[in-house]
């Protein structure tokens, strides 16, 4: 018999325009293969792509409106980020991030399958203060994981404790 532990998580799905001039889809970001190294601040993520209207913000025509939720230590936060598209075809939506100073961030969207993953990739010229970029591994991937989904999971797993 499986343990509850080991139950496969579902996967955030696309919201997909019938027209094709946006997609949405909100969840929580889990890493491929979780270590201790590479755990996240636990966070409710919202990602709006547009076709059109992005050119005066990020530079490309279609555009990202990332918007993050967490709670570290019970002090709520809240941030929004913009992700420039570049590449928006029939089958996937590519947005990236090189803000960061360490590591350039794609987020790819299966339009066929209707989920989304993340890749990190580190900059391999960043240093950043004290050496902190060369802890971070070059590649790192993840999968958004439906939020309903991601906290009853944690809550039936608490609740075994």
């Amino acid at each position: 018999m499986a343990s509850a532990g080991a139950q496969k998580p579902k996967l955030a799905e696309l919201i997909l325009d019938k027209d094709g001039g946006w997609v949405s889809v909100s969840g929580v970001w889990r890493p491929d293969n979780p270590t201790k190294k590479n755990e996240l601040v636990e966070a409710v993520t919202e990602l709006s792509c547009f076709r059109h209207g992005g050119k005066e913000n990020v530079g490309t025509e279609a555009f990202c409106l990332q918007a993050m939720a967490m709670s570290p230590n019970g002090l709520l936060d809240v941030s929004t980020n913009w992700l420039k598209v570049v590449e928006w075809s029939a089958t996937q939506v590519i947005a990236t991030d090189d803000s960061s100073i360490c590591l350039t961030s794609q987020t790819i969207f299966d339009l066929k399958r209707k989920t989304v993953i993340a890749l990190d990739i580190r900059k391999p010229e960043a240093q950043g203060l004290g050496g902190a970029c060369n802890l971070i591994p070059d590649r790192q991937t993840y999968y958004l994981q439906d939020k309903v989904d991601y906290f009853g999971q944690k809550f039936a797993t608490g609740a075994k404790k």
